[in-house]
């Protein structure tokens, strides 16, 4: 079970209804794309129940519930979720495990500073706290930015697939954990993937696009490589006996040395 505190900044009187809503939406929607990445199911594994109102500012206050019996991602999703926004927020990078559209829902909740009576927000879990600011909306908007756009390819962990609307997989980068989403033509779709594919990791191929801090955003994939896992691959013993005449008469041992003295 985690506890997270979401706060809504500004006079009582003045926030409306309708942007506190989106507000809060914006952040379970987000809260939602790191149970996805995190939990490896798409639909995500908790929900967050109200636990605390209080004003002075709006403040809400939830619990995770784990709609799995035997695990609760909550702590995880809390945690990343209040890193995700200090990355944003201080480093203007991209952070771990959220995905384009979660960056999107980022931005949409920072375009509502300054509007609907909204002067910040403040999320916090029993740990640590992070103040999101106007800095963050602009920051955001670097980073979703497309500054090149080249051949090349990712190589990271399939966990989603989506066929509704634009046909997309999101792969979450081996080295960084960072979410790339990767489209494919929808007549095409059927043939480069599958759902076997799902926790594996893969290399996909074609135009990469990625933003200031070289950070690939996206990848029109042409092709894709699904990577052997260490389970899968030859023993060294397998290996040494694909051509037993290799060395001749001499060991392993011996034929390595006379290779070093020559």
């Amino acid at each position: 079970m985690a506890t997270l505190r979401f706060e809504v900044k500004g006079e009582l009187g003045s926030i409306t209804l309708r942007g506190f809503l989106n507000a809060v939406e914006s952040a379970l929607r987000i809260l939602g794309d790191y149970d996805a990445a995190i939990s490896g199911k798409p639909k995500g594994t908790l929900d967050w129940i109200i636990t605390d109102v209080s004003t002075g500012s709006l403040r809400i206050v939830t619990q995770s519930r784990s709609r799995l019996e035997d695990r609760n991602y909550g702590p995880e999703v809390a945690a990343k979720f209040i890193a995700g926004w200090s990355a944003i927020e201080r480093q203007c990078v991209t952070p771990p495990y959220l995905s384009e559209q979660g960056m999107k829902q980022a931005k949409q909740l920072t375009r509502l500073i300054g509007r609907e009576g909204m002067t910040g927000f403040v999320a916090a879990s029993q740990t640590d706290t992070v103040e999101i600011t106007p800095q963050a909306s602009a920051n955001i908007e670097q980073l979703l930015k497309v500054r090149q756009c080249s051949i090349g390819s990712v190589e990271g962990k399939l966990e989603t697939i989506s066929i509704h609307g634009e046909s997309r997989f999101i792969i979450y980068h081996h080295r960084t954990g960072k979410a790339v989403t990767c489209r494919v033509p929808q007549e095409r779709l059927k043939t480069m993937i599958s759902t076997e594919m799902l926790g594996r990791r893969i290399i996909a191929s074609g135009k990469v696009c990625s933003n200031m801090k070289g950070e690939p955003l996206r990848v029109d994939a042409e092709d894709i490589k699904v990577l052997r896992r260490k389970e899968e691959l030859p023993s060294t013993a397998a290996l040494s006996g694909m051509d037993p005449h290799f060395t001749g008469d001499l060991s392993t041992e011996d034929y390595i040395r006379s290779l070093r003295s020559g």
